[in-house]
């Protein structure tokens, strides 16, 4: 075995090789050992698009090889640091002209990065800041070649920094000698780093064009690395050596038409894209959804057919959230006498202005009103409001009803109970299952538990808004138990419908006609068709925001993890929530997680 083939890049070495080898990050240079070769020049990058699904240990680094301009994976423990001790004995061994290229074009880099770096952004598809003209070339339908081919037809120069025969002279004549020295003469003045290309892609050229080249450029072709001819490579040479690579990768990529751009739902799905255009569609600008203002001069028509007797109490509201304030607003149409707080002050106006009495802490609601609904965004809201500073527990809760209607874990549920009971108050829990359209409808469920005789004073509000009641015992905690199983459905629903309609994107099928379709079968769902119609328009205001969905998954793995119940597939779901979160679309609706699964 030759020495070449000996030589290691083990970092167990005893010199701290280990502590660094740990923590290598893009841009570092290092020496990459692929398995049965010698060690290489390259840079840790990200991986390309190409590599991303490939099988690779996790212990694996994405290196770019200098030289041969290929990517691969590669053990950290077959990875050193560029500079070192070992540097010079592993840049003098007997290695062939193709690696002397690489320490060529290492060192080129390291002087002015700019090339490599550009070849690295377009092979990995990706661009660290797209602007808006980048959008304007993929909206027209041009590609990266296409602006190359119009850049190097203006200059009349080929990538070698040869004349071309393409001439802009208005008589269709020969170029000339004089023109061609002084043309020459001004690229000698600024000569462009160019990567060298095979003599077989070089555009035919004038004879003249040569003769007045030949003479004028000799000085400059000989500082720069000669270009790499055809050759047969043998078997001692790596599989990521490759002196032919601008040959392989010279293929042009297709064009993107501007239906590319269409909006998500369009009939038409986008043919594939080139690297560009996935870059840029994977930075999507997100926008916030507008807060939707309450209209209180409206009224549903299910619910103006409705005979409501409103009740004689006073009920009082904590939270004017989207669901929230829907509710309210609800009970105000329909004559009931309401008291409401919420943090946000400005939020109460609308309601001020309808005839409902604003407070200005939650005390004050308890104080004001025989029963009081809560309604805020999570466990910690409700806590914070029953146990906080002005919070209920500060007010007389002797002859008042609680009714926590957040959508909270039972835990939770039951140390409210506990302190409302202590404080000689009345609890009752009621989780509502729904959309806020169904809200403004009267058409949610209504899942309730705890003292009944406040379930029964709380039937004209009820009857309000819900179509369906069920009390579902004395019990603190069978309700939220309940409601919790029932997102469990809908969230791991909304994500098989959201990859399912990705995939018929991509396969360039009208998400319409398979929505169509979906109406037909026994699968039929309103919710599931209602979601899927606003994930085909791209329509993502919230009826229930994304951010509260995902929170009720974390709830149910949490009660399941109590158990020691497993639950793979909501915990897949919850991570496919997460990451639509941390894509910038936690306040839009639960049907945004199509965004993640399309891209």
């Amino acid at each position: 075995m030759s020495k070449t083939k000996k030589q290691s890049l083990s970092g167990g070495g005893g010199n701290g090789d280990s502590l660094e080898i740990l923590n290598y990050k893009p841009k570092d240079l290092v020496w990459a050992k692929m398995k049965g070769f010698a060690p290489w020049p390259a840079m840790i990058v990200e991986p390309p698009l190409e590599l991303l699904n490939n099988t690779h240990k996790t212990n694996a680094k994405c290196v770019f090889f200098f030289g041969s301009r290929n990517f691969a994976w590669i053990e950290i423990n077959n990875i050193k640091p560029f500079e070192g001790p070992w540097k010079e004995q592993l840049s003098k061994l007997n290695k062939p002209a193709s690696f002397r290229q690489a320490m060529e074009d290492i060192k080129k880099h390291m002087e002015d990065p700019t090339e490599i770096d550009e070849f690295i952004s377009k092979s990995t598809g990706i661009r660290s800041q797209p602007t808006e003209a980048d959008f304007d070339k993929i909206r027209d339908g041009y590609t990266t070649e296409d602006e190359n081919t119009i850049d190097t037809n203006a200059n009349n120069l080929d990538n070698n920094g040869e004349i071309s025969d393409v001439d802009d002279n208005k008589d269709g004549g020969v170029v000339t000698a004089e023109a061609v020295a002084a043309t020459t003469a001004t690229v000698v003045k600024t000569p462009a780093k160019r990567v060298p290309k095979p003599k077989a892609l070089t555009a035919p050229t004038t004879k003249v064009a040569k003769s007045a080249i030949a003479k004028t450029s000799t000085k400059r072709r000989a500082s720069q690395t000669p270009a790499t001819t055809k050759r047969k490579r043998n078997d001692t040479t790596p599989p990521h050596i490759n002196n032919d690579y601008l040959e392989e990768n010279a293929s042009p990529r297709r064009r993107l038409l501007p239906e590319a751009l269409a909006h998500i739902g369009g009939n038409v799905s986008p043919p594939r894209r080139n690297n560009t255009s996935i870059a840029l569609l994977e930075r999507p600008h997100v926008r916030v959804p507008e807060t939707q203002t309450i209209d209180m001069s409206t009224r549903s028509q299910t619910l103006a057919e409705r005979d409501i007797v409103p009740s004689d109490l006073t009920f009082g509201f904590l939270g004017l959230g989207i669901m929230g304030s829907t509710i309210v607003k609800d009970l105000i149409c329909t004559g009931h006498k309401v008291v409401v707080w919420n943090r946000t002050m400005s939020k109460c106006e609308p309601f001020r202005e309808a005839g409902a009495d604003v407070k200005e802490t939650p005390e004050d609601v308890v104080n004001a009103a025989d029963i009081i609904f809560c309604c805020v965004s999570d466990p910690k809201a409700s806590k914070d409001l029953v146990f906080g500073n002005c919070g209920v527990l500060r007010a007389d809760l002797c002859n008042k009803a609680y009714v926590e209607m957040s959508t909270i874990d039972p835990e939770t549920s039951q140390d409210i109970a506990e302190g409302i009971t202590q404080s000689n108050g009345r609890y009752l829990e009621v989780q509502i299952h729904g959309t806020r359209q169904e809200a403004e409808d009267g058409m949610l469920i209504i899942l309730a538990g705890g003292d009944r005789t406040v379930f029964d004073e709380c039937q004209s509000c009820f009857k309000t808004i819900a179509k369906n009641t069920f009390f579902l015992g004395a019990d603190v905690g069978n309700a939220c138990k309940v409601n919790l199983i029932l997102q469990t459905i809908l969230g791991v629903s909304l994500v098989g419908l959201s990859e399912a309609l990705a995939l018929a994107d991509r396969f360039s099928i009208s998400l319409k006609d398979i929505l169509d379709i979906f109406q037909l079968t026994s699968m039929k769902s309103d919710l599931l068709l209602a979601k899927g119609r606003e994930m085909a328009k791209g329509d993502f205001n919230p009826q229930q925001p994304l951010s509260h969905m995902q929170k009720d998954l974390r709830l149910v793995l949490s009660m399941a993890e109590n158990l020691d119940q497993s639950m793979p597939v909501t915990s897949i779901t919850n991570e496919v929530f997460k990451h639509t979160k941390r894509l910038g679309y936690s306040e839009h609706d639960s049907s945004a997680v199509f965004v993640r699964s399309r891209f």
